[in-house]
């Protein structure tokens, strides 16, 4: 008799379940195109940790972080290395590679901790011949609003600025003088979200990582529908089994 009662208490749950799931719905992560509009032109530059598939909890070791760029102006498209962690251990095995900056010349700051100098240093590293230069932090500014200004004004907004936890839709929206516009909302997952946004060159479109680590273009005009960046070659060093993980858009580059 106590097993019949419990079987039928385990299917009534399993029909409470199958109805919920019926009344509201199960929400699939969004689609996109995939074939570069021909107007998107430069380069993007992005960091990237590479790891290992460990078979014991509890995380994968981080083999190498890397610097990479896609040049979406040529096709086939194919990731290349501007810089990795591994290149840099005469300098430090220190490296903030999860936040690197831009300086007013466009360059990549990679902020480190020097142990024989007990103290925060930094290198300067040339984005056009992947020159490596030496400095202290106090002789370098950084440029962080160029990452969510654009040559208009225009504040690309965070989404923690514009989303609530709960939400079922993943936007992107950007503040024009104290106007708030919609470049793209989609119904999505609640874990799903867009993040590091980076304007273009010219203003007029919108890079952007999302949780399912895809780089993602938009117009904000709206002059195309979103776009996946598919490659044709991605850098991964021969590691057997390794994966990586994009940490972040660095900037979008004419």
């Amino acid at each position: 008799m106590n097993k019949r009662a419990t079987l039928l208490q385990s299917l009534i749950v399993l029909l409470i379940s199958v109805g919920l799931v019926a009344l509201f719905g199960i929400i699939p992560l969004p689609t996109y195109d995939t074939e570069i509009n021909q107007s998107l032109q430069g380069s993007i530059f992005f960091s990237v940790g590479i790891e290992s598939r460990n078979i014991i909890p509890p995380a994968p070791d981080i083999v190498d972080e890397c610097i990479l760029k896609i040049d979406i102006s040529i096709a086939p498209i194919k990731e290349e290395k501007v810089i990795c962690k591994s290149d840099l251990y005469q300098y430090s095995y220190d490296f903030y590679l999860t936040d690197p900056e831009i300086d007013e010349d466009g360059n990549i700051i990679l902020r480190y901790w020097d142990n024989s100098t007990n103290s925060e240093m930094a290198l300067i590293i040339d984005i056009k011949n992947s020159g490596v230069k030496e400095t202290d932090t106090k002789n370098i500014s950084s440029n962080r609003n160029m990452y969510e200004i654009n040559v208009l004004g225009e504040k690309l907004l965070t989404p923690w600025e514009m989303r609530e936890t709960s939400a079922r839709t993943a936007s992107i929206f950007y503040q024009k003088d104290s106007e708030i516009i919609e470049v793209f909302t989609t119904q999505a997952p609640t874990n799903y979200y867009f993040e590091s946004l980076r304007w273009s060159p010219d203003g007029k479109n919108i890079v952007a990582l999302d949780t399912e680590n895809n780089i993602l273009f938009f117009s904000k005009n709206k002059k195309y529908d979103p776009i996946k960046l598919l490659t044709d070659n991605i850098y991964l060093p021969n590691f057997d089994g390794d994966e990586r993980v994009i940490y972040q858009i660095i900037e979008w580059r004419s």
